[in-house]
């Protein structure tokens, strides 16, 4: 059974079919994508790959559109800090 909702596996579809994937511009970004995702695979060994890819698109749609709406890069930063926190204020309280 896949981790990937139907929506999601769609969306990463379209992704991986979208001609600017393949524009030159975008190989650079690839290359450091890759790197962070490495990071991530080393850093949280503890998670699946699939679930933090899982959450990086989700995150990445919303960075998308924040900024389309004209939501300054450190306010977007700011949120998703704090959705993090929100995320684990219940492990946070019991190390208290």
């Amino acid at each position: 059974m896949s981790k990937l909702t139907d929506d999601e596996r769609r969306d990463l579809a379209d992704i991986l079919a979208s001609p600017e994937l393949n524009h030159p511009r975008v190989h650079a970004d690839r290359e450091v994508g890759q790197q962070l995702a490495d990071f991530f695979r080393r850093d949280m060994p503890d998670v699946d790959e699939v679930v933090i890819g899982r959450v990086f698109l989700r995150a990445a749609v919303t960075m998308t559109q924040l900024g389309d709406a004209g939501m300054p890069v450190d306010q977007i930063a700011n949120i998703f800090t704090l959705s993090a926190l929100d995320l684990t204020a219940l492990e946070l309280a019991r190390e208290s």
